[in-house]
This record gives structure tokens, C-alpha cells and sequence, in this order.
């Protein structure tokens, strides 16, 4: 068994993939690791070029996108080793970061998940956790009361940055780069398919949370996010944000008795954005209404 499975998901950022496997094997030192890269349908050359440059990289081509976390469960449901360290195909290892992330989660048992610092190309701390909106905050933040309650504001303003460079528990580890137990994926499962991106890390590690782990943040770990780089379509991308931010809610927090709730407080809340985002809000609002009330 290995310490480490390094796992990327392609989706036309060859270029990108490339170089982040680049400073895989340049930084990655001391322990024992293998390097999953999986091919989401984009079909852009990554095979051959894999091949040439990284000959030892378990390749696996999907024939279809179904996005971030469905690419990523490809390889958790088959990888052997004691952590996963996913890492979007759009970053670049500053340091020996998944070194230093699997001697963390040696040191700790009790944390499922952890993930280092994110930073710009120009050094900046940029976000690299989460916090987990409640519905007490959608609720305030539909009906735009979120400012008469100070503490729910104050969380909700925590932009995850670490700039402070503390190593301390968080609600979520944002997808660029998290290191999973696999210990911890047993207990919880993997990700969620009916998120295509967005949300899907935070409700993963939610129910990594319910089962009785701890999520870190360990700023010695170092990483550079080449944030938004890969392709997309504007419309589309934010149909899936909202669709992402209703399945986040009614996943983590719904019950039978509350799952209308929820899909009334999102309907509100997207209300005043109708106009200007009408294709992603109509198709929202034909999924939520079609959507079952079942919790799961």
C-alpha cells in the first residue's frame, strides 16, 4: 500500500495538468506515492502526452463529463493507499505539500480531512476553506437580515484565507487541494454525482464531519491556484452554482418536514437575479420543482 494517492481530474487543461505534474515529481520527496489522472471526456491530447512525459501515471479516459466529483470517485473507488490528496489540474506544488500534509494526518487520527495554504501567482493568500452556511444564514440572507445578526455575519464574511497562517480546524478544505483519509471515505462515502462542481468538497466533508472526524488547515503546506484558468460557460456554470448551493442545503441540513422550506428560500433568493441570469434561473427552478422531497 501506498502513503499517498495524488489524484487529478482533466477537463481540456492539458497544458495546466501537465505542469502541475511537473512540480508533483519535482516536490514530492520521502514518501511513497502514485499519481492517478483522469480524463473527463475532454479528449485533448493528455493520453499521449502522459504517456511521453509521465509514463508511470495511471491514465484512466472517461467517456463522460459528469464533473469534479463523479471524475474524482473514478480513482477513489480503486486507489490503495492510506490518503488521497486531490489536487485540481490547475496548481502548482510550492513545496513537498503532500509530504508534509500525510505527517500531519500521522500525527492526528482524528482528522478525516486536511489542505495547506492557497496562493495567486503573485504569493497572495488566497481562500483555501470554508465555512458552512446554515439555514438560519440562507434564511438571513434571503430576506437581507443577515447584518442585524453580528455573529452569523462575522462567519459568514470569513473569506478563508489564512493569512494569519494558523494551523486550525475549519468547517471545509476547498477542492484544490484536499488530503483525504481513506479510513474516513469508508465511514462517509465519496462524493455526491448529483453535484457536477461546486459545493460538492463542503457536503463531502460535512458527512466526514458527522462521522466523527476533525478538518484541518496546515498552512506549511504550500500551493499555487492558478484560480479560474479552466473553460467555461457562463450560463451553464451558473445554473450548476445555484443547482450546487440547493443540493448543498437540502443534503446537509433537509428533512422531510423542512425540504419545501428549502426549496422556497432558494427560489427567493435567486428572485432578483431572474432578469439577468434567466436561462440558469429557469432551469433551477424546473430542477427544484421536479426535484423529490426526500432527503437523500
Amino acid at each position: 500500500m501506498n502513503d499517498v494517492s495524488i489524484i487529478l481530474v482533466n477537463y481540456k487543461t492539458k497544458d495546466l495538468a501537465l505542469r502541475c505534474l511537473e512540480s508533483v515529481y519535482k516536490k514530492t520527496t520521502d514518501i511513497n506515492f502514485d499519481v492517478y489522472v483522469i480524463d473527463n471526456a475532454s479528449y485533448d491530447g493528455i493520453k499521449e502526452e502522459l504517456e511521453k512525459q509521465f509514463p508511470n501515471v495511471k491514465f484512466i479516459q472517461s467517456k463522460e463529463n459528469n464533473g469534479f466529483g463523479a471524475g474524482n470517485n473514478i480513482a477513489l473507488k480503486i486507489f490503495d493507499s492510506k490518503y488521497a490528496f486531490l489536487i485540481n489540474t490547475d496548481t502548482i506544488l510550492i513545496n513537498n505539500a503532500a509530504k508534509i500534509l500525510f505527517d500531519f494526518m500521522e500525527a492526528n487520527p482524528e482528522i478525516g480531512a486536511c489542505g495547506g495554504n492557497l496562493y495567486d501567482e503573485k504569493g497572495n493568500n488566497i481562500h483555501s476553506y470554508g465555512v458552512f452556511h446554515n439555514l438560519k444564514d440562507l434564511f438571513l440572507k434571503t430576506f437581507f437580515l443577515r447584518y442585524f445578526f453580528p455573529k452569523n455575519e462575522k462567519r459568514l464574511k470569513d473569506k478563508g484565507l489564512n493569512k494569519e497562517n494558523l494551523t486550525k480546524s475549519v468547517d471545509f478544505i476547498t477542492g484544490a487541494d484536499l488530503m483525504l483519509r481513506k479510513e474516513a471515505l469508508d465511514k462517509a462515502g465519496l462524493f455526491d454525482e448529483r453535484f457536477f462542481m461546486y459545493a460538492e468538497e463542503a457536503e463531502l466533508q460535512y458527512r466526514i464531519r458527522q462521522a466523527g472526524y476533525d478538518i484541518f488547515i496546515n498552512p506549511d503546506a504550500k500551493i499555487t491556484h492558478l484560480h479560474n484558468k479552466s473553460p467555461k460557460k457562463r450560463e451553464h456554470m451558473y445554473y450548476e452554482f445555484l443547482k450546487s448551493k440547493y443540493l448543498y442545503f437540502k443534503l446537509c441540513f433537509g428533512t422531510k418536514n423542512n425540504i419545501m422550506f428549502i426549496k422556497y428560500l432558494i427560489i427567493l433568493s435567486t428572485i432578483s437575479k431572474a432578469i439577468m441570469h434567466r436561462e440558469a434561473i429557469f432551469k433551477l427552478y424546473k430542477y427544484i420543482l421536479k426535484d423529490g422531497d426526500e432527503k437523500c
